[in-house]
């Protein structure tokens, strides 16, 4: 197997990994509320575990600082092989961690403990896995291979979904969510092996032997970089409302707005994820064919008309329908997605584009990803608008296409 195939198998696999990891909990947020968070109100203790999920992505940009800083310093490999071993540990505590009824206040004490341990190496993940592959590919089809880099983030959250619907089926669903935790937790053990077998970037490995490692890549990005950042900041913000409005949200409202099964909401979540994982590398190849902006314009066009009709469709709540919306939404999250990577790759140069890029993607996902399930469960609670939700994606696709109609986006890789 050629040493570039090989690396982005690898990449895909390692971050798949990570996102099965993080992105668990949002599949079990109803049942973790009623163990951990019980109350009189379930209301109250939904957004209690809404809050503690949205706990994970509020400390990314904390993880991004301390995983960029070794990533541009000591290197990309050391930084992707702690980031995936870290995530699992807490993965496993989850496991076993008692309930409220067993242990009292300790109880979300420790899950709020472990999902930003878990926050902190995302900070550092997602984004060192596409510029680790990226470095290794090139200039051969970098957006291709980011989209599947990208899409393998969703395949992480499709296999989540996956063993939570299984579990559900089997009558265990109470309990069997600690299955899937200790699965994700003992797996990362295999994703660190995976890892340590990959070579160093080639790009990394250059800056080592000409003595240009940026010491203070944190301070060389935000006094030297700062446009950069604050376009890497745009997209993580539409990033972030679009995909945790389709992986978190969605099964949230058709569960408890909609009174639908969660087994069944889940179900049909499955091929709106789905469709997303297939709509990254499709767009990846797009950007490759006929450039960044052309695509992500297009790509914020689709959300701008189509989140109205998506969300109507939803409200129809027949399975169809809500087949149907999971599936558009997907698309749309995907087209602007799986653009992400080669976009922000482009804007850094390599001496502090770990740092750049991961810094500026989780202070902005950390928030606006974090904090969407919970103020769209807000926004239509208690008689709340049922098209709120795609008001507020409209609103993020408006700025952002006034922000890239108005910026010049190379596509060369520095």
């Amino acid at each position: 197997m050629r040493s570039h195939t090989r690396v982005l198998i690898a990449s895909i696999f390692g971050n798949a990994l990570e996102f099965y990891n993080l992105t668990l909990y949002g599949f079990f947020v109803v049942t973790i509320a009623e163990t951990f968070f019980p109350s009189d109100s379930a209301l109250f203790s939904l957004i209690s575990s809404l809050s503690v999920y949205a706990i994970g992505f509020v400390v990314r940009p904390l993880g991004a600082i301390l995983f960029g800083h070794i990533g541009d310093t000591w290197g990309r490999r050391k930084a992707l092989g702690l980031s995936i071993l870290i995530m699992g540990i807490p993965s496993i505590i989850i496991a076993f961690l008692p309930g409220h009824d067993h242990i009292g206040f300790w109880a979300p004490t420790l899950l709020i403990l472990c999902r930003a341990v878990q926050g902190l190496c995302s900070g550092g993940e997602f984004n060192g896995a596409t510029i680790f592959a990226l470095e290794h590919l090139g200039k051969k089809n970098p957006g291709f291979a980011g989209g599947l880099i990208v899409g393998s983030c969703l395949l992480g959250s499709l296999l989540a979904l996956g063993i939570a619907t299984i579990l559900q089926s089997l009558d265990i669903f109470t309990w069997g969510w600690r299955i899937a935790f200790f699965l994700g937790g003992s797996a990362s053990f295999y994703g660190l092996y995976i890892r340590k077998k990959m070579e160093e970037s080639p790009v990394f490995a250059i800056l080592q032997k000409e003595d240009k490692i940026d010491r203070q890549p944190l301070k060389t990005a935000l006094s030297t970089h700062l446009r950069s950042c604050f376009l890497v900041f745009s997209i993580a913000a539409f990033d972030g409302a679009l995909t945790y409005t389709l992986v978190t949200f969605l099964v949230v409202y058709t569960t408890v707005s909609l009174h639908i099964p969660e087994a069944q909401a889940m179900h049909y979540n499955f091929f709106g994820v789905l469709s997303c994982m297939l709509a990254c590398p499709l767009s990846g190849y797009l950007a490759d064919q006929y450039g960044v902006k052309k695509t992500l314009v297009l790509s914020t066009l689709g959300v701008l008309f189509f989140s109205l009709p998506v969300f109507f469709l939803i409200e129809s709540a027949t399975p169809l329908s809500l087949i149907t919306a999971n599936i558009i939404l997907g698309l749309l999250v995907g087209g602007v997605i799986g653009v992400q990577p080669l976009f922000s790759q482009s804007l850094f140069p390599a001496n502090a584009r770990y740092t750049g890029i991961a810094f500026s993607y989780s202070l902005s996902i950390g928030v606006v990803g974090g904090l969407t399930p919970l103020i769209l469960t807000y926004l239509v609670s208690d008689g709340g608008s049922c098209f709120a939700p795609a008001f507020y994606l409209m609103g993020f696709a408006s700025v952002f296409l006034l922000i890239m109609m108005g910026v010049g986006v190379k596509t060369k890789q520095a």
